[in-house]
């Protein structure tokens, strides 16, 4: 069998997308996260695509990369047509990546794919190792929710110098960029949770364009006021916020070994799949 491989900037032409999603539904688990299907037809994201087509046009696996942030920073992951994955095809998308993020000139390239065997012993295989893992979370819409009495939740208001002091509070300095991102970025909303005017919590929602998933990212409490509900109540808001916005549900994602875990699955949000996040040495 015969294959050619081309190399497609985002934003893709909508028969290449169509071609994309068709080859998706050969598998019963969603790949559309880890392959940035939401960024496939978007102008404003990095990325591109690797497409393995056969001589009767026939596309048996694609890659996608995404600088999702804006920092030459890639993640990318692959998908091959479940009756040829005993082929190379896999390793030839790989090598397409290779070549896509040298010409971008990146300064990392994390793959990233859900945890399962298969992917394991193939991205190993490329001289990846593993780096971390974030659990996928999803959790109903709430029809009905009402936020403790002193607490309020509004759109960002501006206050730069006090929502990067929580965030670095709660993660590092190097979320900065993702916070000046959210901010700027019209696809996303940034809250935040104030009590008697202090804040004490934000995150940042994506709304996807159909009626399917309200992501929730860059949450966080501040870690003084870590253990009062303020977290829970965020989270119940958000998927109260899902139901208004007329989402299917409300997604996150975090890592496995984060402490809050338990606070998000007592709010409703259950596992999905785990990602695993790769990178070279």
């Amino acid at each position: 069998m015969e294959l050619s491989l081309s190399i497609a900037s985002f934003p893709l032409d909508s028969e290449t997308i169509l071609d994309m999603r068709e080859l998706l539904k050969m598998s019963d688990r969603d790949y559309s996260k880890p392959l940035f299907e939401s960024s496939w037809h978007l102008a404003d994201v990095p990325g591109f695509a690797v497409l393995a087509y056969t001589e009767n046009n026939e596309l048996l696996g694609f890659a996608a990369a995404a600088d999702l942030i804006g920092l030459d920073s890639y993640e990318w992951s692959a998908f091959v047509h479940p009756d040829y994955r005993r082929l190379t095809i896999g390793s030839a998308l790989a090598g397409g990546v290779a070549y896509g993020l040298q010409q971008r000139q990146a300064v990392e390239g994390l793959a990233a794919f859900i945890e399962e065997e298969g992917a394991k012993d193939f991205i190993a295989s490329l001289g990846y190792q593993p780096d971390f893992k974030e659990i996928e979370l999803e959790a109903e819409p709430l029809a009905e929710f009402k936020l403790p009495e002193g607490l309020t939740i509004i759109p960002y208001d501006g206050e730069i110098e006090k929502l990067e002091n929580l965030m670095i509070a709660a993660f590092d300095e190097d979320v900065l960029p993702v916070v000046h991102y959210n901010i700027e970025k019209n696809d996303r909303e940034v809250f935040v949770m104030k009590r008697e005017g202090e804040l004490v919590a934000s995150a940042s929602l994506i709304k996807e364009e159909d009626e399917s998933g309200l992501w929730l990212t860059a949450f966080a409490v501040d870690p003084i006021e870590q253990g009062k509900g303020y977290g829970k109540a965020f989270l119940l808001w958000c998927r109260l916020y899902a139901m208004q916005q007329g989402k299917k549900r409300a997604v996150l994602e975090v890592e496995t070994d984060n402490d809050a875990l338990t606070v998000y699955r007592k709010s409703g949000f259950n596992p999905v799949h785990t990602i695993e996040y790769w990178k070279k040495p």
